[in-house]
């Protein structure tokens, strides 16, 4: 069940990578750069968020009891 929304957090995140971001000085990002790696940010800790709570309560893990 939370399985599914990691996955398409990921996907989103993926689109909005900058690469080459942390060799960047934050202040030489342009506008358009600094917003992209913030939508980066954010998506990628739901994915990650979602995925530890599919981890947490999904059955289709091989330790949980429901499996």
């Amino acid at each position: 069940m939370y399985l599914g929304p990691a996955f398409l957090f990921a996907a989103f995140a993926s689109l909005f990578y900058v690469p080459g971001f942390l060799d960047q000085p934050l202040g030489m990002l342009t506008p358009r750069q600094l917003v992209s790696q913030l939508l980066f940010s954010v998506f990628a800790l739901i994915a990650l968020a979602a995925l530890a709570r599919s981890i947490e309560l999904d059955p289709v893990w091989p330790w949980r009891p429901g499996f």
